[in-house]
């Protein structure tokens, strides 16, 4: 009997190690790879938005401004702004995961290394949003960020005043504020998840839910009065966001949020599905085995789940891991093992078992994704998949009435592991066709300048040069930092970003929908006349998301009369996700600025 359970606590403490490393190894795989590439699109746009988000008076999201002290703190380092939302956000969710695990199971029967260590495993899944390779924080980090803080609170709230109760519900509050702050639908469905739970954990006490409550409006009147000194003035910007949304035509109208979207696997993400979940079950259901035997075969599937891990960061297949358009919804793997193993071990009888928190917690966690994705114009399956480890999560808590500590553990780590595998081979095909650029991130090697001068980034060689040059032509064309521009380009706010310009109108004025160009003309109109007296041009005139220089009327300016081109550059093959390389130019305004804006005061008050 000694030597059986020597045996049991050497291999969990293999185990247990060889988490370790494929936590540690993912992360500095994630932070070394926050030094590469650059889309000149969303990401920059999310760049341009923190570094002023003063500048632009309607918004529905507000991340900017959240973000900008981290911004102002890092010195706009694009780097550490990156290796900032990977950390945090970790942070965020192995504190999730701890309380998760300390409340579905005893702490008990995990024990205090274990816990950690099982903890930081699941941690890791939090860095789906990365599949696609946009690690800038966003709006969709931030909201993440705020369904964990949200998340943690809901597990710690409780009907009683207690001290770690009261923290749960002002956490649930905070979350709310954040969620709202990144994205208002998201914020309002994180409502009603939190509603739901309180009622079927039985945790509700009106005092309390009505105190979350308050404190996420009271931060959102303090956050109201900090950015524009008035709630009124907030609600107008809010306002104006709408209507921007609503101009734009990008399918952002209630209806057309409402929905239910479909998905499809193919064959080959179905075949790595079950091949994922059957080795999960395998070795979680052979681990706890009293069998030596049995045991250490469970043992040696879980090792494998970690050893494939490894394998994908380190590249030994460095092709695209492509599994079809739905391959995020691969995650899905590890709550259908442990619905497979609930079913195994613990089958009708165990899952009676399951309390009211444990029920309530795992409704929630499988609908939490739906709400990171709602109000979001793409599909939400793949959008949700970004906050998956809540699938997981709510998957792993119908295994609640588990209590056998070895059990526990050997259930638990192959379905941690499966996690991770998962999410680095999401990453990595990420990596391999990072959004919106050319090639490869390890095949990067162009050490360009973007941004603050001596800040660095590996990109492309053509991203690189094409970086380089745009900003070397405009400086010799006496462009200066901080210099209003506006980008009729409809795709390039990235390019403003690395010439230091400021980008008036909106952080990026977008090209390519129905109503770009309606869009871009309200914008303007807002800009005082002063900036636009002043304001330089980048043009793109065969560029399939070009806005036609006939908006510059709205402010009383003419391209032909009040305009000199001073430049004019190459785009690199791949930027803005368009293959064909395109001609960029840069206008000089040539009228005097008092003239100009004269033109432009006349212009506004004849407006009706």
């Amino acid at each position: 009997m000694t030597h059986t359970l020597t045996r049991q606590e050497h291999q969990e403490k293999v185990l247990l190690a060889a988490a370790i490393l494929v936590t540690a190894v993912t992360l500095a795989w994630l932070l070394r790879f926050s030094h590469y590439g650059i889309d000149f699109t969303d990401e920059s746009f999310y760049l341009v938005w923190m570094a002023h988000p003063s500048r632009y008076a309607a918004s529905v999201t507000q991340y900017g401004f959240v973000y900008h002290p981290v911004y102002a703190l890092l010195d706009g380092q694009v780097t550490a702004l990156r290796q900032f939302n990977i950390l945090f956000t970790f942070a965020l969710a192995w504190t999730l995961c701890w309380v998760f695990l300390r409340t579905t199971f005893s702490s008990a029967a995990l024990g205090k290394a274990p816990l950690a260590v099982v903890a930081a495993a699941l941690a890791t899944v939090s860095q789906l949003f990365l599949a696609t390779w946009v690690p800038t924080p966003s709006y969709y980090s931030l909201t993440l960020q705020a369904q964990l803080i949200a998340s943690i609170g809901l597990l710690l709230c409780s009907t009683k005043p207690s001290a770690p109760s009261i923290a749960g519900w002002l956490l649930v509050g905070v979350g709310g504020w954040l969620a709202f702050m990144a994205k208002p639908t998201t914020a309002a469905a994180l409502a009603a998840c939190t509603v739901v739970y309180v009622l079927v954990a039985a945790k509700l006490n009106l005092r309390l839910l009505a105190a979350a409550a308050a404190t996420s409006a009271a931060l959102v009147c303090l956050s109201a009065w900090a950015i524009d000194g008035s709630i009124i003035i907030f609600i107008d910007r809010l306002r104006g966001g709408v209507e921007a949304a609503r101009l734009l035509g990008g399918g952002y109208t209630l209806t057309e949020l409402l929905r239910f979207d479909r998905f499809t696997l193919g064959p080959k993400a179905s075949i790595l599905f079950l091949i994922v979940m059957s080795l999960s079950v395998g070795a979680a259901c052979l681990g706890g085995a009293n069998n030596k035997w049995l045991a250490g075969a469970g043992a040696l599937a879980t090792l494998l789940l970690a050893g494939l891990s490894l394998v994908v960061i380190f590249r030994a297949s460095p092709g695209r891991l492509y599994a079809g358009k739905f391959q995020e919804l691969l995650i899905l793997a590890v709550p259908a093992a442990a619905a497979v193993i609930a079913g195994v071990l613990l089958r009708l009888k165990g899952l009676r078992d399951l309390n009211r928190g444990q029920i309530g917690i795992a409704l929630v966690f499988l609908v939490l994704p739906y709400a990171y994705a709602f109000g979001t114009n793409g599909n939400y399956w793949i959008t949700g998949a970004s906050a998956g480890l809540f699938w997981v999560l709510g998957g792993i808590a119908i295994l609640g009435p588990m209590t056998s500590s070895a059990s526990l553990r050997a259930v638990l780590l192959p379905l941690a592991l499966a996690g991770q595998l998962i999410t680095v081979t999401l990453i990595h095909t990420g990596m391999a066709t990072p959004y919106r650029q050319p090639e490869p991130l390890w095949k990067n090697d162009y050490v360009a300048e973007f941004g603050r001068p001596g800040q660095k980034l590996i990109l492309s060689g053509g991203f690189g040069r094409y970086v380089d040059e745009a900003v070397r032509t405009a400086t010799a064309a006496g462009f200066k930092n901080d210099t209003p521009m506006i980008d009729l380009t409809g795709q390039s706010p990235g390019i403003l970003y690395a010439m230091g310009a400021n980008s008036i109108g909106q952080a990026w004025i977008i090209g390519g929908y129905p109503g770009s160009e309606a869009l871009a003309e309200a914008s303007l109109k807002g800009v005082s006349c002063d900036d636009l007296s002043q304001a330089w041009l980048l043009l793109e005139n065969d560029g399939p998301r070009r806005i036609s220089p006939d908006v510059l009327s709205v402010y009383g300016a003419d391209l032909a009369k009040d305009f000199e081109m001073v430049g004019r550059f190459k785009t690199a093959a791949g930027a803005g996700g368009y293959e064909d390389a395109r001609l960029q130019e840069i206008f000089k305004p040539i009228r005097s600025p008092e003239a100009a804006a004269a033109a432009c005061t006349a212009k506004k008050t004849a407006r009706p």
